[in-house]
Order: structure tokens, then sequence, then C-alpha cells
């Protein structure tokens, strides 16, 4: 959830006139809030990453939040092979399943993280902030932005350059490779992909790319390299600079 840009309230009330379920991809967004309610706890179910770039981490995988106890039992059984488990005979699947199961070393890896997750989300919310602060006195560029009754779990700070400024997602990536530092462009919108239909009238998903970065974010990194890092940002000449 970043910030108040999507009200999911008012998607929610959608969904249910038109009887369509709500289903939050919170892949990354643990720690997130809005108006009180934790970011995958509001639609029918929510899912979240447990990849080693997030704040909590177990290697891979992720996990599968609901309040809707039949649904819950039904992907229970989905991921157990299709064996649910009221099933009496042994090996005995009552439909077709998957593996979708965790290893015990993992589940110690996430139970350890999720017993200091306060402190993790904490240290994220700390790195945004010192970008913030650092690049806030640029017009021409943004960062997520944290809208009113909610909260960013901020797991990746990400900087978007106004259209006018000249400053484009392939001047970023050049530029942070020349400083050796490494840094994410944003993802790329699914209908650009050469496999799928192109889908140009998606005229946001398809803009934001262009002009958009991550800027590195690992729990430990230090005030020194947040600042070399907007160093990098601070020295880039967008059109119209002297």
């Amino acid at each position: 959830l970043y910030g108040n840009v999507c009200d999911m309230q008012s998607l929610c009330d959608l969904g249910e006139r038109k009887n369509l379920p709500i289903i939050e991809d919170s892949a990354e967004a643990i720690g997130s809030e809005h108006h009180g309610r934790r970011a995958g706890s509001i639609g029918r179910f929510g899912t979240f990453s447990f990849h080693g770039t997030k704040t909590l981490t177990t290697g891979e995988g992720g996990m599968f939040v609901t309040n809707d106890a039949e649904l819950y039992e039904t992907v229970l059984t989905l991921s157990n092979h299709g064996r649910a488990r009221s099933q009496t005979k042994q090996f005995w699947p009552d439909m077709v399943g998957f593996k979708y199961k965790m290893s015990n070393i993992q589940a110690a890896i996430g139970c350890a993280q999720m017993e200091r997750i306060k402190s993790l989300i904490d240290r994220k919310r700390e790195i945004m902030s010192a970008y913030r602060a650092e690049l806030s006195d640029l017009d021409w560029v943004s960062l997520n932005p944290e809208g009113e009754g909610t909260v960013n779990g901020a797991w990746m700070p990400s900087i978007v350059c106004s259209p006018d400024s000249g400053i484009t997602s392939d001047t970023l990536a050049e530029r942070f490779r020349s400083e050796n530092v490494d840094a994410r462009v944003f993802f790329h919108p699914l209908s650009s992909l050469d496999f799928f239909d192109s889908k140009p009238e998606n005229v946001n998903s398809y803009d934001l790319p262009k002009r958009s970065f991550n800027l590195p974010s690992y729990h430990d990194i230090k005030d020194s390299d947040i600042h070399r890092v907007a160093a990098i940002v601070r020295d880039l000449k967008p059109t119209g600079s002297s």
C-alpha cells in the first residue's frame, strides 16, 4: 500500500456490489496499514512474499491469510496434495492439489523474524525517512507517499522523476552502474511483455517504469551509504536546470 493512492474500502464496496472478491497482493506490504487495518487483512484474502529481498524472509515462498474459515480449509487442502485434514484415510486426496509446504528450517527462520518484525519494519521506515530527508528539496523527484490514515511499510524507497525532468530509468540505471551501486528498476507492466497482448492505453503503468527507480534499502545500510546514493540522484541534471 503506497499511501492513499488506492482506497481499499472503495474497492471492497465495489466488490460487494459486483459480487467480485477483492484479493490483496501484499507481497511487499508487510507493516503497511490502511485506516487501522493491516495490508492483507482487508480483502477476501491476502498473500505475502517471503523472498530473500522482502522485509521478512524465509528465503523463498510466502504466506496466505484470510478470515474466511471455509476458504482457509480449501487452501489448506490444496497445499497438502489435495488431502483435507478432516480426511481419516491415510494418503487419500479429496481433490487435485499441490505440494506447497514450508520446510522446518524455513519455518524457524520465519518464526525468528516474526518475533522481531516490529524492529524490521521500523528500520525500513527509518531508511525511507532518511532518503526522504536527503531528497526532499528536489522538486522533480517524488518518493513513496504516505496518505492520511495510512502507514507505509517502506519495503523499498522508490523515486519517480517528473515527466518534464528528462531523467529516465535508463539514465538512473547507467549512473548507478557507473558508481558501482546496485539498484533496481520498476516492474514492467505485464501487457508490455512480448508474450502478452500489448495494452499501451494503460498509460500510467507504461509511463511510470520509464522514469522511476528503486533505491538500495537493505536493513544494514549505513547512513553514509544512503547519503552516497542520494548524492548520485542529486547530481543528475534535469531538463532546464543550470
